[in-house]
């Protein structure tokens, strides 16, 4: 239905028609009271009834209905006008895509990439309180292992133990990351959400950007985060109590660097951000209350602007109203 709606839950609208029922029962029940009252007194029931009784029970099915009509319009939630002040903060939803391929393993960042990405996400969840997270583990595949909880403890637990043997399939897959997110979003608002992609950013099916632009259309943002230098480091791998170095079929040593490049080119995609993990002490945090929640905080501004309100509170008094007249009119309190 195009226009402006008129009712909150315009859905219910068929619940009105229960008025008119009720009032046709209990114009029926008078009838029924009337044809027993002629057979008990005969033809003087007429003459006996006084006409201000009849009026007075005529008037009050009439308030007892009409108060019906009236308290179901307000459950359906008029709107009419705008609403003062603000909606309500209902937070921001964030997704965290980790990227837990093993060049995250390397250690151009202490203790190592991963290691790093763990601490600044610890730091996330510290500081988004009544917020939802999400998190996304990914490498050649993607893998949601937290969906989207206030649960900051377990969220933060769960995030701290993703490595490597959490996903099946090596590499490093951006655009599966994003499209497990996005899939993780759905029925968020976008002006209320974002995706965190912490990765060192070798995009190895290049599907990165083409995700990101699909993000942008659903009105989210992507904001990357970027782990390692672009001098790059060995891959340490740790075997039977020892340390050893990831080789290629080659088997030369594996120099993994930094790709800020193309990270860079995802957030641009998505209307993000992009952060060197290096240079920053608490990345994730600092993009949350810089970017993330001023975003959210501007939307939910623009939303109160000319945000019908709700008035049920009128047709509700009205209603009210009819009934005390109609207790007032009660046969039993005057007798």
């Amino acid at each position: 239905m195009s226009g402006v709606a008129l009712f909150l839950h315009a859905d219910w609208l068929p619940l009105l028609l229960l008025a008119p029922l009720l009032y046709g029962a209990l114009e029926l029940r008078e009838r029924r009271r009337r044809r027993t009252l002629r057979q008990v007194i005969g033809r003087r029931a007429a003459e006996l009834t006084q006409e201000s009784a009849r009026k007075r029970r005529a008037f009050r099915r009439v308030a007892v209905s009409l108060g019906v009509l009236l308290a179901l319009l307000a459950a359906l939630g008029p709107l009419v006008g705008e609403a003062e002040g603000q909606p309500e903060w209902r937070g921001v939803d964030l997704v965290v895509c980790l990227d837990v391929s093993r060049s995250m393993w390397a250690r151009d960042l202490a203790p190592d990439r991963l290691g790093r990405a763990h601490q600044t996400i610890r730091t996330l969840a510290e500081t988004a309180e009544g917020d939802r997270l999400a998190l996304v583990a990914f490498a050649g595949e993607a893998r949601l292992l937290v969906p989207l909880t206030r649960d900051r403890k377990t969220f933060t637990q769960l995030a701290e133990q993703a490595d490597p043997t959490v996903v099946r399939k090596g590499g490093t897959d951006l655009g599966a990351a994003l499209e497990t997110a996005l899939r993780a979003l759905e029925g968020s608002a976008s002006e209320h959400s974002a995706i965190l992609l912490l990765t060192d950013g070798e995009d190895l099916e290049g599907r990165g950007a083409r995700a990101a632009a699909a993000c942008r259309q659903r009105g989210i943002a992507v904001h990357t985060i970027g782990y390692g230098t672009a001098l790059g480091s060995k891959i340490v791998l740790a075997d039977d109590g020892r340390e050893t170095f990831l080789r290629d079929r080659r088997g030369r040593e594996v120099i993994s660097a930094l790709d800020a490049t193309s990270l860079r080119r995802v957030a641009d995609a998505a209307d993000g951000e992009y952060v060197d993990a290096a240079a920053s002490t608490a990345p994730l945090a600092s993009l949350y209350t810089d970017h993330i929640r001023p975003r959210a905080q501007r939307a939910l501004a623009t939303a109160g602007s000319g945000r019908p309100a709700n008035r049920f509170q009128w047709p509700l008094g009205l209603a009210l109203g009819l009934w005390l007249v109609a207790l007032a009119l009660s046969d039993r309190r005057r007798s």
